[in-house]
């Protein structure tokens, strides 16, 4: 991958992560959302056939197309002190991303470009899953982590049945995780 297009991509991811994270609009987080499945869609375009890579596209706009059919009247107040703590996140990530993950490409055959935007992705996704109490965080941590999944697998595998099933446990997830989103807020109202 060219240089200039890996920080190109990068700066975008990372200006949608912070984005994502500090925002309390449902509809901002899923546009921010959609532009990292398109990152990905390049990045993964790359590597893969078309056809692959539009299925991943497509997946993530139904993913995000389907959150927002459920979530879209969710409201939640911004919290400063988790502001805080989510662009230190994305910074103490990065810097541990981009000192760390160069000495996994001897473990990796692939190029450290998609390890670097990867790795990131898929330890923010676990990050914030993990420390959100949100469940609409969680949901969309989740589906971070797993499209850093698909970044790292990307290289390495260009199987049509694990895209397939990648997008199966993509779609189920939206669905599921949207529907219990809904059902939890209303029974804490």
């Amino acid at each position: 991958m060219n240089e200039v297009v890996f920080l190109i991509l990068i700066t975008v991811i990372i200006f949608s992560i912070t984005t994502l994270l500090i925002t309390d609009s449902v509809r901002i987080t899923l546009v921010f959302l959609g532009v990292l499945y398109l990152c990905s869609f390049f990045l993964v375009l790359q590597i893969w056939p078309l056809g692959l890579a539009a299925v991943h596209l497509l997946t993530g706009l139904l993913t995000v197309i389907i959150i927002n059919a459920f979530c879209s009247r969710l409201t939640w107040q911004s919290n400063p002190p988790r502001i805080v703590l989510d662009i230190l996140m994305v910074v103490f990530v990065g810097v541990i991303t981009f000192a760390f993950v160069p000495q996994l490409t001897s473990y990796f055959t692939e190029s450290s470009q998609y390890l670097i935007i990867g790795f990131f992705l898929f330890i923010i996704g676990l990050l914030q899953a993990g420390t959100s109490q949100d469940n609409f965080r969680v949901l969309v941590s989740l589906l971070i982590f797993s499209l850093g999944f698909q970044v790292i697998y990307a290289p390495l595998e260009g199987s049509a049945l694990v895209t397939a099933l990648i997008a199966l446990i993509q779609i189920v997830l939206a669905l599921v995780g949207s529907r219990l989103v809904i059902k939890n807020r209303e029974e804490n109202q």
